[in-house]
């Protein structure tokens, strides 16, 4: 089975994108980890200029993925790289290790990758567990890499995704104003975003991003830690970084705009109600999702009759 590939006009002179989902353990949470990559794919594909290679990693094997890597290595004119990483991962000591059928995909194979592009400029949003200690392992000149977690320790599966993908569009994360949302913006808002989330729930913090930039600056979201002031934000490669246009206001109504908002807040309780269900009573987990699929089906019935009225 190949990859899903989709492209826009001249798309191998400027951009490739890949998009790469793995296995969860429960389907629960590979429904998540699919739903998020298909809606960054679908980012990544609006912007022009663009190949974007989705690959599930469910279905396809280590040997599919890095038939993937060559074939975006035969581009001779590419100019930037988006890497996604989005599912379950560990470290045994020695490796990162991202979960796909049959054998998994090391940080060795990856870095490899990476490494082969030379000068091109790589962004690599890794949002998995484990992923901190990809900040380190790839860090390097012409990259940007983000991670849903701190280090290799932190080992619940991360819900940074689901805000990153609410920056990419969200007006919100528009701090400067300028129409579209820098990696950096999106970094800075998902990780704020996440403490929030947590401090909200009442519930300990189980994941902390990063952003390594150039080699040579780390932000430890808001940790007095980070190597950069935010005075100096706009020196990193990540601000000049764009992975897609945010596109014009979809709903025309204000009313409708703000249920898309609700919207978005209930599919993270269900994403994290799925996250969790190996940890609560089975009646509970079930009772909590059909409140929530109900309310969902509620607000997009409410959003149909508002703009259908127009």
């Amino acid at each position: 089975m190949q990859c899903t590939v989709w492209t826009t006009i001249h798309a191998q002179e400027n951009r490739a994108c890949i998009v790469i989902t793995g296995l969860g353990g429960l389907p629960e949470y590979e429904e998540n980890f699919i739903r998020w990559g298909g809606a960054i794919a679908e980012a990544c594909g609006k912007e022009p200029g663009s190949s974007v290679y989705s690959l599930d990693g469910r279905q396809q094997k280590k040997s599919t993925i890095l038939q993937t890597f060559d074939q975006i290595l035969s581009s001779t004119s590419l100019r930037e790289l988006w890497f996604f990483l989005i599912g379950h991962a560990n470290h045994d000591g020695q490796n990162y290790k991202f979960n796909i059928s049959g054998p998994d995909l090391t940080d060795t194979e990856i870095k490899k990758f990476i490494s082969s592009l030379g000068g091109t400029r790589t962004y690599i949003i890794a949002a998995t567990s484990a992923s901190g200690i990809l900040a380190s392992d790839l860090s390097k000149q012409h990259r940007v890499i983000v991670t849903a977690t701190k280090s290799r320790f932190e080992r619940q599966p991360p819900l940074f995704m689901s805000f990153f993908i609410e920056a990419v569009a969200s007006a919100e994360a528009d701090t400067d104003k300028n129409g579209k949302v820098s990696l950096l913006e999106a970094f800075l808002f998902s990780d704020q975003k996440v403490a929030s989330w947590f401090e909200e729930k009442g519930r300990i913090q189980t994941e902390h991003s990063l952003l390594d930039d150039n080699g040579q600056a780390r932000l430890n979201g808001g940790s007095e830690d980070s190597k950069i002031g935010a005075s100096a934000y706009g020196t990193l490669l990540a601000a000049t970084a764009y992975l897609s246009t945010p596109p014009e206001q979809s709903y025309r109504s204000l009313e409708a705009r703000e249920l898309a908002a609700e919207r978005v807040l209930i599919e993270r309780e269900i994403a994290d109600l799925k996250f969790r269900k190996n940890h609560i009573p089975e009646e509970d987990y079930y009772n909590h999702l059909e409140e929530f699929l109900v309310k969902l089906a509620t607000i997009n019935e409410k959003i149909q009759e508002l703009e259908g009225q127009r």
